[in-house]
This record gives structure tokens, C-alpha cells and sequence, in this order.
């Protein structure tokens, strides 16, 4: 599934979140990155790119997995 930077990204950006699950809540926290990212895709991605993308993600909503404690 992941590459190896992918993978040390991943591992980071999950030790930021138990961080910051300290003192947010967890739903604070899931909205400030999906509005990040957004913003990612919509900088670095052509309007059709940005429009494809959304729709792969809502596509594949149903495949998204919960973390497990």
C-alpha cells in the first residue's frame, strides 16, 4: 500500500495526531486535515485533477477503514 516515504510520513503524521488528540477533539483534529488537504489537491492539481479526486474519494467512501486502538 505504501512506499517507504510514504509509509515514514504516515508513521509521523500519526504520532503528530496522538499529540494532538491531548488536547483536541478527535473530530477537530479529522476536520482541520481533510481542510488541509483539500486545499493541497486544489493548489497542486488541475481543476479536472481536483474533480476527479473528489470523486474517487467519494466513490471509495465505503472502503475507508476506522483506526484501531
Amino acid at each position: 500500500m505504501f512506499n517507504d516515504n510514504q509509509l515514514d510520513l504516515y508513521t509521523k503524521y500519526m504520532k503528530f495526531h496522538e499529540i494532538m488528540l491531548e488536547e483536541h477533539a478527535a473530530e477537530e483534529i479529522a476536520g482541520t486535515i481533510i481542510v488541509q488537504a483539500l486545499s493541497f489537491y486544489k493548489t497542486i492539481l488541475t481543476e479536472e485533477g481536483y474533480e476527479q479526486m473528489i470523486k474517487t474519494v467519494y466513490d471509495t467512501r465505503h472502503q475507508v477503514k476506522e483506526f484501531k486502538e
